[in-house]
């Protein structure tokens, strides 16, 4: 389950960016500025290539912790997605669906910014991971632009862990949006996004989906018709990104919308 993946990768598409047109030296001199960060700071860091649907993982020593590799490396492994799969299959599930609002919010709010303003803002929020060992850690995680396309589209994204020193357990990700001009920061209003991805309805549907009621049934307990129900369903599974009623239990029940 991840919740606006969909979504995310419509803001990527809507770049309209073609591999062909853009400065491969640039990403490789990206890739090479990366790789030496996660030598040194021992970040696992990953570049994504929106216009490729490509990302490059740099592991470092906190992937070694995390248990993406078995040693710690700053040799590049690519990833034919623009996601870090195998690190998000490690999130906490409320972490990751968290994540992801404050990405949606943090990319619609960059591609609305002038050229000139793209590369001045990150994102950051503070995730927890399920290491090599069964343990699971705090990591902080930030999220910024660094290569935009001739356009002015954004174009390379990093996104970087590394382990935290704040230890103190909280109910959210702590998700803020700062810019590194002025350190002026705010504070994103995930939560009621999240509360707000499904209408009243479709949850009251949901609800009575996951109670073990048919269609046909729920049509006459809230008296409509299937069709309206039918399509509150494939709404439904729209919304959070998965393919059947099954999973969208799960993703509402982990995103506490249910």
């Amino acid at each position: 389950m991840d919740i606006l993946r969909k979504e995310l990768n419509a803001i990527y598409q809507a770049q309209q960016l073609d591999s062909a047109t853009l400065p491969a030296q640039e990403l490789q001199a990206c890739c090479a500025k990366v790789a030496a960060i996660a030598e040194v700071t021992g970040r696992c860091a990953v570049v994504t290539d929106v216009a490729a649907d490509r990302s490059h993982l740099f592991p470092g020593s906190a992937g070694r912790i995390i248990g993406l590799v078995n040693a710690p490396t700053c040799e590049a492994i690519q990833l034919a997605s623009t996601d870090e799969d195998d690190l998000y299959l490690r999130l906490d599930p409320d972490d990751l669906a968290q994540k992801r609002l404050l990405e949606y919010e943090f990319f619609k709010f960059i591609d609305s910014l002038t050229p000139d303003r793209k590369l001045h803002y990150k994102a950051g929020c503070r995730l927890r991971i399920r290491c090599h060992d069964n343990k699971v850690r705090y990591f902080d995680n930030t999220t910024r632009m660094v290569g935009l396309a001739p356009s002015g589209k954004f174009w390379l994204i990093l996104c970087q862990y590394e382990l935290s020193t704040n230890l103190t357990p909280s109910p959210d990700i702590d998700p803020c949006i700062i810019n590194l001009l002025t350190a002026d920061t705010f504070i994103p209003d995930i939560a009621t996004r999240r509360q707000s991805l499904l209408s009243s309805r479709e949850k009251e549907v949901l609800c009575l989906i996951r109670d073990g009621h048919l269609s046909k049934e729920i049509a006459s307990m809230l008296s409509i018709s299937i069709h309206t129900v039918n399509r509150h369903r494939q709404n439904i599974l729209e919304k959070l990104s998965v393919d059947n009623s099954i999973e969208a239990i799960t993703a509402a029940t982990q995103m506490k919308l249910i």
